[in-house]
């Protein structure tokens, strides 16, 4: 059994990171965000984080991560995007018992807990890529929020810090 990491990726390695991923397996509309989010990531508006395996030095996932007041004016944590290798999409980490895609967002929502603590951020949000994806972030605590997309299939999710309860994750 291998010990998964999650850790912020540093500015000067960004480069490095990016090119290191084959997205070509991916599709054209995720090829395309994810130079959105690799550009961004440059200019300093998102922070990438990683999710790899130790023993191994390979890289599985990561997440980008940002601030934003888009949704009613409410400060929050923004989750740009969430990417699983094709590879590892639905497999389990054996020493945790957890998708690879659940180690990120259980990542993703103890940082939340842990940055409210020091700042007034006590929401985070995301949008699906579809109404599957939709129905597993509802099953792990995400709502939806009608009428904040752009259209029903941008409706963002909001995850809400102020009702977790941080012993249990």
């Amino acid at each position: 059994m291998t010990p998964i990491g999650i850790s912020q990726v540093s500015f000067n390695d960004l480069n490095s990171f990016f090119k290191s991923f084959d997205f070509t397996q991916d599709s054209a509309h995720i090829q395309k965000y994810i130079s959105f989010i690799q550009e961004a990531s440059f200019c300093y508006q998102n922070i990438i984080h990683d999710l790899y395996d130790v023993a191994e030095e390979e890289v599985i996932g990561f997440t980008a991560l940002s601030t934003t007041k888009e949704v009613d004016n409410i400060s929050g944590i923004l989750v740009e995007f969430l990417y699983v290798k094709p590879q590892y999409r639905g497999k389990i980490d054996e020493m945790s018992q957890t998708k690879y895609s659940h180690l990120l967002l259980d990542y993703i929502i103890t940082t939340g807990l842990k940055i409210q603590k020091q700042v007034a951020i006590n929401h985070i949000y995301l949008v699906p890529i579809d109404d599957k994806v939709r129905k597993i972030y509802h099953k792990y605590g995400f709502e939806n929020i009608p009428g904040s997309g752009k259209n029903e299939y941008e409706d963002y999710m909001v995850f809400n810090l102020l009702d977790e309860d941080p012993t249990i994750l």
